[in-house]
């Protein structure tokens, strides 16, 4: 088998990496299916599949598929594989720290559930191009009905969502209206630039990672996508109280880390 150092070639510029926590029963219809429609298009992308420390057999079922898959698509790069959960924010960032090693221009993430369908996926990432990154241009994905984009969500995740938004708002001034939806990219300088300042890898880190672009200039362009909730998700008030303990704690480093 080859390795990700023989894989990955100058062309590949965007590292697309897919965080998974115990996703063994949803990740093979959803990495089948982006690798499909991937190979038929022309940007040039690498997948990288991060276990978040599952455990042995989600690692064993993982490693089994990608290495079933390698053999008809060569942008798909051998899995990492955690061996202590660090958190959504944390695997994406194992990702994407292998592209700091590598030749990559943007690193993206995009959740392994399915509710960013593999087509909207592709859409997404047609506008990662050499220009936005020189512009200093980040893609955010949002869902927001307003723009004519299919959402279907249910009613109790839908208001804790915007209960949500409205505190991002008020306490962060971040100008997209939607930080949590499950995919973006970066152009891998703004990532190579904050890192070291990162702390949060759970449940909000993507507004301590949307608060330190803006401070560094980069500007989030919001990018609407079709997004249906994915049957197995749960909602836990011991979950929504922790996303907002730790909402006020990175307001509160940002506050004295200047």
């Amino acid at each position: 088998m080859e390795t990700n150092k023989e894989k990955t070639k100058e062309s590949n510029q965007i590292l697309l990496v897919i965080p998974c926590y115990k996703e063994g029963s949803r990740l093979p219809e959803f990495l089948n299916g982006l690798c499909k429609i991937f190979k038929n298009s022309e940007i040039p992308v690498s997948i990288i599949t991060v276990d978040d420390g599952s455990g042995q057999k989600e690692a064993s079922l993982m490693t089994s598929l990608i290495k079933e898959l390698q053999e008809d698509y060569n942008f798909l790069l051998d899995p990492i594989l955690l061996k202590t959960n660090q958190g959504k924010g944390g695997a994406i960032y194992s990702g994407w720290d292998y592209a700091n090693k590598n030749s990559f221009n943007w690193v993206a993430f995009v959740d392994a559930d399915g509710a960013i369908s593999p087509s909207e996926t592709l859409r997404f990432l047609k506008d990662a191009t050499s220009e936005n990154a020189e512009k200093k241009i980040c893609l955010w994905s949002v869902r927001v009905n307003e723009e004519g984009k299919s959402i279907k969500r249910t009613a109790i995740r839908n208001l804790l969502g915007n209960v949500f938004r409205i505190i991002v708002k008020c306490v962060f001034f971040i100008p997209v209206k939607d930080t949590q939806c499950g995919m973006k990219c970066i152009p891998l300088k703004a990532y190579r630039e904050i890192c070291h300042r990162l702390t949060e890898r759970r449940f909000v880190f993507d507004v301590e990672l949307a608060a330190l672009l803006t401070r560094k200039g980069y500007t989030l362009k919001q990018i609407p996508i079709d997004w249906q909730e994915s049957p197995g998700s749960t909602v836990k008030l011991s979950s929504a109280i922790r996303m907002l303990t730790s909402l006020f704690i990175i307001r509160i480093r940002l506050l004295f880390n200047r």
